[in-house]
């Protein structure tokens, strides 16, 4: 009888609480997905250091196990409140206290063996997109193979498991502590009027905003630092949770001041629920407003990594390249190698030079941002800085032919002129450079002819964001500073390519590794990614990089969807369950004389006003560290895209997810009134 019981409770839970069902059945699916792709060979084969992506899916999950834990233990008190009456009942018909806990334990079980058991098909379907995914974006051919390992179905339940027993592990005590009484009224215990007077609690708005504003503040000046951000922060998220403990008692002043436009249309019943709802959902809100900004700054990180990963090949245009502080290296190893592993198309050794000034250095130290100097001598060498000691120069011949290999244009120089060539992301501060600095070769001053901007590897190799392109003849004023090599393979570089060159260059070879990098070195300003390498394998990097990037990118998207999922499930189920308390009232506006139109839009503003509230309070949280972010991440990776792109994009997924939600409710809850 129990058992039948409880699965005729089950199907009316499926049924009652299906966003919940079908939340859960989403965040199991992607759970699933990724727990199976870090067992996958398929994975294991196009990236042998698995280490990267297992952290951060082990990460990730102990967030989500938390999450899980959360909603699971909101949805298990909130159902019990719902059912109260009906628990009351099952006590006075003469069941134990601990029967009923059992049956209600059940269910919930159940419920979630169904959510894992419907996201297995669909988690094993995203797994193989992901992987194609990965395989896509590094270039690599993905035939799809069955691919299937049993921990990752075990390492899901295991998660899931351990999320609903914590969230289930106080039913039984609280059953325990609960008499017929306290479940037949429980439902009840909202509608108690306590007359007290909590005006003062509306300050507590003010000093949230106050707060609010003073953190952004902080941001905007650069005064949060890795030792005091945590601290802020914490400040942040408890200024959430007074804004909600002052809001309920702010709408109740703002009604009793009679304001113009409270008595229009159903304006007054509209606030009146909105104050009664955040007053008895305070903490439920802020935490929701807590997930949906994380959400929202977590796809905002998506979203440039994403636009920087397609943006990869643009900062190594050559298949290889290989830096020597020899002036007079011929690379003949290393291209003898090249040779025998690979097939060469096309490569040139050529130097870089120097006049001993750092003319141009000194103006974009002071005119980029994120530049800084290196002038510690550590054991005899210096250390790295942003551009080399001294101002990079390149014959004219030397800049037409690498310009040849990459199938750009020539160029030719002026009697008396230079070409400037240098990184997309300063184009500004390389266009002043013509009347601010003066070039020299010897003693002739050069006048800027243009400033070129393809991509040519400017990260420590030709130069470092800059080189200053001069007539041959001016060369003979100039001294070799270093020698590159640079190549072009017909296909792919293999695997094995870079430990084969290494293991013949200086840099990596531990005899002469003291005696490297007497120069002073530069990796240019890039910020957010960047590197310094004597070798350059393209693919090799290409590889490397979108590998870390791709996985950085599904981490946080799949924590984003699911803090959103599952705050969105949290207020579709309260208003959805609602629906039949607020039925009633309903019922007497319509005998008040509203039509069944009038009634609809009653609700759609009721629902709108309680979904836009954390809304639009998460995106006023995110908002200025979402498009700081942004415009920093546009700048100091040179990626092609707008200064506020990536944060409006976010907003856009997110707007997306939040309205699709807002219409499940709003449907449902229309057809809850009219049942």
């Amino acid at each position: 009888m129990l058992n039948k019981l409880t699965l005729r409770n089950v199907r009316r839970s499926a049924k009652d609480y299906l966003i919940y069902l079908v939340t859960m059945t989403i965040i199991s699916s992607l759970m699933f997905a990724l727990h199976s792709m870090m067992f996958s060979e398929d994975m294991k084969a196009i990236y042998n250091e698995m280490g990267v992506f297992i952290a951060l899916v082990s990460m990730s999950s102990f967030f989500i196990m938390i999450i899980v834990i959360w909603l699971v233990h909101y949805m298990v008190n909130f159902m019990l409140e719902k059912r109260s009456r009906e628990f009351g009942t099952y006590l006075l018909l003469g069941m134990k206290k601990r029967q009923v806990a059992k049956i209600f334990r059940r269910e919930n079980i159940i419920l979630g063996l169904l959510a894992v058991s419907l996201g297995l098909i669909p988690g094993f379907v995203f797994q193989k997109v992901f992987i194609n995914i990965f395989y896509a974006i590094m270039d690599e051919e993905y035939r799809i193979s069955a691919d299937f390992n049993i921990w990752g179905i075990l390492l899901t339940v295991g998660v899931l498991v351990v999320a609903y027993l914590l969230a289930l592990l106080r039913i039984k005590h609280r059953f325990k502590k609960m008499h017929i009484r306290d479940l037949i009224y429980m439902d009840k215990r909202n509608e108690e009027i306590i007359n007290e007077n909590k005006t003062w609690k509306a300050i507590l708005v003010f000093i949230a905003v106050a707060y609010i504003v003073f953190f952004h503040i902080l941001v905007f000046n650069s005064h949060i630092t890795i030792g005091n951000v945590w601290g802020y922060t914490a400040g942040l998220i408890a200024a959430v949770y007074m804004l909600y403990a002052g809001l309920s008692s702010f709408f109740a002043g703002y009604i009793k001041r009679q304001s113009n436009g409270m008595y229009k249309g159903a304006n007054l019943f509209v606030f009146r629920q909105l104050s009664s709802k955040i007053k008895t959902m305070r903490f439920t809100m802020g935490t929701l407003t807590v997930l949906f900004t994380a959400a929202l700054l977590g796809w905002t990180v998506v979203m440039m990594f994403g636009g920087y990963q397609t943006e990869i090949g643009t900062q190594m245009p050559f298949d290889v390249m290989v830096f020597s502080e020899q002036e007079d290296e011929t690379f003949d190893e290393q291209i003898t190698i090249i040779k025998e592993n690979a097939a060469l198309e096309d490569y040139y050794v050529y130097n870089i030079y120097e006049n001993g000034t750092d003319a141009v250095n000194e103006y974009l130290y002071e005119q980029v941002d994120g530049t800084s100097r290196n002038d510690v001598v550590i054991d005899g060498k210096l250390g790295v800085s942003t551009y080399f000691g001294y101002d990079t120069y390149i014959g004219e011949s030397d800049y037409n032919r690498i310009r040849e290999i990459l199938g750009y244009k020539t160029v030719s120089i002026e009697s008396g002129c230079y070409i400037l060539h240098g990184k997309e992301r300063i184009a500004e501060e390389l266009n002043r450079i013509k009347d601010k600095v003066e070039v020299k070769t010897g003693k002739q001053v050069l006048v800027c002819q243009a400033v070129n901007r393809e991509p040519l590897e400017q990260d420590g190799m030709n130069g470092a964001d800059y080189l200053i392109v001069v007539p041959d003849e001016a060369l003979a004023e100039l001294n070799p500073y270093y020698s590159l090599l640079a190549a072009q393979l017909d296909g792919k570089a293999p695997d094995d390519l870079f430990s084969k060159l290494s293991a013949n260059h200086s840099y990596y070879n531990e005899e002469h590794f003291e005696d490297l990098y007497h120069m002073d070195r530069g990796i240019g300003s890039n910020q957010i990614l960047s590197w310094s390498e004597d070798i350059m394998i393209a693919d090799a990097f290409k590889k490397e990089i979108s590998f870390v990037i791709v996985a950085i990118c599904f981490i946080m998207a799949y924590l984003g969807i699911v803090f959103l999922c599952a705050a969105l499930t949290i207020l579709a189920v309260q208003q959805l369950s609602d629906a039949a308390k607020y039925r009633f009232r309903y019922k007497i506006l319509k005998q008040l004389g509203m039509s069944n139109k009038e009634v609809q839009k009653v609700v759609l503003k009721q629902l709108a006003v309680y979904y836009l509230c954390p809304f639009v309070i998460s995106i006023v949280l995110s908002m200025f560290i979402g498009m700081l972010a942004s415009e920093r991440f546009v700048y100091y990776t040179g990626v092609t895209a707008g200064d506020f792109q990536f944060y409006f994009l976010a907003v856009l997924v997110y707007a997306i997810v939040y309205a699709v939600y807002f219409i499940v409710s709003y449907v449902g809850f229309i057809r809850n009134l009219e049942r």
